[in-house]
């Protein structure tokens, strides 16, 4: 009888950073931090946009499409409302499906990418070509077009043998890991046997800055601009993620605002606490606000039975927003208002809305609806009687994300 021997296997040539010191291969999954489809049309929720001139943006047929007219200095802007985050340890990867139908001429421009109108990375299109770019502190500190690419110039000659055309619809990456790193340029083709191809085209090193992006926790970005040429020009979009790659372990903190002996009449909805975003954090600095912040929980006390919604981006009279009670102000990034007299529930979303019993204590700690705060627009927990008058005591809570 022989006896069968299994082969020895023994991997070979792995980098030392992919083993655990105990033999075992060292792996890091995506985790995304959020996912937008096109599919959808424009939602207040998910979509950020900004216009100057005859710039548009629109989503009528399943994408978005960022355009001006022929009339000069017009320019589109289509935001995530919520930003990525950077986890020290782990990479992040950025992404945005984009294609340009014509490309630009003149001073027309397009850009797209990991970016707001500070600090970021991010693709582009001029009429001189395809670049990438750098932006940090408001200054575009690398602009390295396609023919200068250091990895893949995509012209046929590079290591994948593929041919960049912007035409054609295509994902592009931005891949980022830490303060002192580089900033990796990907694009996901589709090639000639049918496969999805990723290829790094560009990696772009610190050089002589100190480093490559002061605030890493930006939005993803796209713009259409036609410059002071002018001429029709547009861009399209489809979907958006961010992702970290490996496990996340959140730094949170919860801020709170309480408004108490609060008397509430039956009729209209009155608003009882609202909070917003600074538009500046931290204090010192002249940085835009990156920290994500979403809604926590609330908790209402009240002698009459109420009805209550959670409204977003609602007009109202009379607010004054300003410091958290007995929080310092170095350590929220929001603001809070108590004195706010009357809510116009025509404008703004409702997120939610639900009853809480007289005399009983009455909370929502769960919110299933995923918000983030964009800029300064308020969220706002707002009550009405459902009999007579009430005396209502409210504590409010927002989740931020640093």
């Amino acid at each position: 009888m022989t006896e069968f021997i299994w082969p020895t296997i023994n991997l070979t040539g792995i980098s030392p950073t992919l083993n655990s010191m105990f033999d075992r291969l060292q792996t890091a999954e995506a985790t995304p931090l959020f996912n937008y489809t096109s599919n959808y049309g424009i939602s207040a929720l998910r979509d950020v946009i900004s216009t100057a001139g005859s710039g548009t943006v629109t989503n009528t047929q399943g994408f978005y499409q960022l355009s001006t007219t022929a009339t000069s200095n017009a320019s589109a802007i289509l935001d995530t409302a919520e930003r990525g985050k950077l986890f020290p340890g782990n990479s992040f990867e950025a992404g945005v499906s984009i294609r340009v139908p014509v490309a630009p001429t003149g001073t027309q421009k397009a850009t797209w990418g990991y970016f707001d109108g500070s600090n970021g990375a991010y693709f582009g299109q001029d009429s001189a070509g395809v670049f990438i770019g750098v932006l940090n502190n408001g200054v575009e500190i690398f602009k390295v077009y396609q023919s200068s690419w250091n990895e893949d110039k995509l012209n046929g000659l590079g290591p994948s043998k593929l041919t960049l055309d912007t035409t054609a619809g295509k994902m592009f990456q931005i891949r980022f890991g830490y303060e002192y790193g580089i900033i990796e340029f990907r694009i996901v083709f589709v090639n000639s046997l049918n496969f999805q191809q990723i290829v790094v085209c560009h990696r772009q090193t610190q050089g002589t800055n100190l480093t490559l992006l002061s605030d890493p926790n930006q939005v993803i970005r796209v713009r259409a601009e036609n410059g002071t040429s002018g001429g029709s020009f547009s861009i399209i979009v489809r979907g958006r993620y961010y992702a970290v790659l490996g496990p996340t372990v959140p730094t949170n903190r919860i801020t709170s605002e309480s408004r108490l002996n609060m008397t509430v009449g039956a009729g209209a909805f009155v608003p009882t606490i609202s909070f917003r975003r600074k538009a500046i954090f931290p204090d010192v600095s002249n940085r835009n606000n990156s920290v994500n912040v979403q809604i926590s929980s609330f908790d209402i006390l009240a002698s009459n039975d109420l009805r209550w919604q959670l409204r977003y981006g609602s007009t109202l009279t009379g607010a004054s927003f300003g410091n958290i009670s007995d929080t310092p102000s170095s350590e929220t990034c929001s603001q809070s208002d108590v004195s706010a007299t009357a809510i116009n529930t025509s404008t703004g979303i409702k997120l939610m809305s639900g009853f809480a019993k007289g005399g009983q204590h009455a909370e929502q700690q769960s919110f299933p609806v995923d918000t983030v705060l964009n800029g300064t627009t308020p969220v706002t927990l707002a009550i009405t009687s459902l009999s007579g008058n009430a005396t209502c005591n409210i504590i409010f809570r927002v989740h931020e994300d640093w």
